[in-house]
């Protein structure tokens, strides 16, 4: 008799065990409200981090700078052909030309344009008494690919070739000299927080170049010469 005792509480406790397993398991994920719509779940307070701000350098005005003697009465930019560009997303593509300033397109007239603009932004402080005609080649135009812009940032290599022509005699002033243009490129949040200022990285390329040419036709060995002037921050925007 105690042993069939026993066998019957052991079959009544295990059929109790297994019936709240089956419960369990089958259990509504969320509480119905007697009327029959789904209750609204508990609000949770989230801590947002606010959004770190980014300090970028004010604009700033033309260096003041010695006369130019030159007008510029006209100019030519070109692009040589054997220049090759590269449109691979990493982080230092090897090549000669990188933009991504401007939608998908032909890069090289994309970079006639951009100086084109810088030309017409420094003209007005190049006043002086000679007329010329300003010939621009280009050597290198290495900006940064999106990896490279939204991640470490690193450096708009520019390099070109400016020769001076006396518009009137056809006399060479200055003959195909090298200029040496780089430019900080920002990058992650840098990078973001100018383009919200209207200093994307086309319009700080452009500004940067209208600088450099008019210190380069003002300033007895022009650009290069000029390392008091870079110093004092005219390249840092």
């Amino acid at each position: 008799m105690v042993r069939i005792v026993a066998a019957l509480v052991a079959v009544t406790v295990l059929s109790a065990c297994s019936g709240a397993d089956f419960a369990s398991r089958n259990a509504p994920f969320e509480i119905l409200p007697s009327d029959g719509t789904a209750a609204s779940p508990p609000a949770v307070a989230v801590a947002v981090p606010a959004e770190p701000q980014t300090a970028v350098p004010p604009e700033q005005p033309l260096p003041t700078q010695a006369r130019s003697p030159y007008t510029i009465s006209g100019y030519s930019v070109s692009v040589p052909e054997k220049l090759k560009v590269s449109e691979a997303n990493l982080y230092y593509p090897v090549t000669d030309i990188v933009w991504r300033g401007d939608p998908y397109g032909n890069r090289k007239r994309q970079i006639i344009e951009i100086f084109q603009e810088s030309i017409s932004r420094a003209t007005p402080g190049i006043d002086g008494p000679r007329p010329v005609t300003l010939a621009i080649e280009l050597k290198r135009f290495h900006s940064i690919t999106e990896k490279t812009r939204y991640t470490i940032g690193g450096m708009h290599s520019i390099s070109f070739y400016v020769t001076v022509t006396d518009a009137e005699t056809g006399e060479v002033l200055i003959d195909r000299r090298k200029v040496k243009a780089d430019l900080e490129a920002f990058g992650g949040q840098r990078a973001l927080a100018a383009d919200r200022q209207g200093l994307g990285m086309k319009e700080r390329i452009q500004r940067h170049l209208a600088r450099v040419l008019a210190v380069e036709l003002s300033h007895p060995g022009g650009w290069a010469a000029a390392g008091a002037l870079r110093k004092s921050g005219i390249d840092q925007i």
